[in-house]
């Protein structure tokens, strides 16, 4: 009886010992895993008017991002980043006032009957998902060059007042 309880808490000890090395391995990966640092500038160009107590946008307004890292922290940070810009665009002011594209007014209707030529936040956010995805993508799968580890990698997105225009690209890779 005392061998067989002897040996039941040798199993017991060796499972929580195993256990507590696992949980300390995976700790381990998750913290060193979360290590990363992506700079973003921000610039805002546009215009608008105001005339007789009435403000208007202008014609033109975009806005650009531009994003320096590294390669790696590019793929660390992608979910982190997409959901930052998306939050931080949603908040422009502009965000109301951008169009499909520049010839086609959109037929949907409001309550007063008339055409509304604006796009809808849910329209904006996927571009900008796809768009943004589009260049973390070319940086963590990067075709046709040998990019050294560790080498400062840059992603410029420019969001206007077209949707059809958004884009992101890293500009030693664009053909514009």
């Amino acid at each position: 009886m005392r061998i067989k309880f002897k040996a039941a808490l040798l199993v017991q000890v060796l499972i929580v010992m195993s256990g507590l090395i696992f949980c300390a391995s995976v700790s381990t990966t998750a913290i060193a895993q979360s290590n990363y640092n992506i700079n973003v500038a921000k610039t805002t160009e546009g215009d608008f008017s105001v005339t007789d107590g009435a403000s208007y946008v202008g014609p033109y307004f975009d806005t650009t991002y531009t994003m320096t890292g590294t390669a790696n922290d590019f793929i660390k940070a992608k979910d982190v980043l997409v959901a930052s810009i998306l939050d931080d665009f949603s908040k422009s002011s502009t965000i109301g006032y951008i169009q499909m594209n520049s010839t086609v007014t959109q037929t949907n209707d409001n309550m007063t009957g008339l055409a509304n030529p604006f796009v809808s936040k849910e329209q904006v956010d996927e571009k900008v998902k796809s768009v943004l995805s589009y260049a973390l993508d070319k940086i963590e799968h990067p075709v046709g060059i040998m990019p050294n580890i560790g080498d400062s990698r840059q992603i410029k997105c420019v969001f206007g007042n077209i949707l059809d225009e958004f884009w992101c690209d890293i500009p030693t890779f664009m053909i514009r």
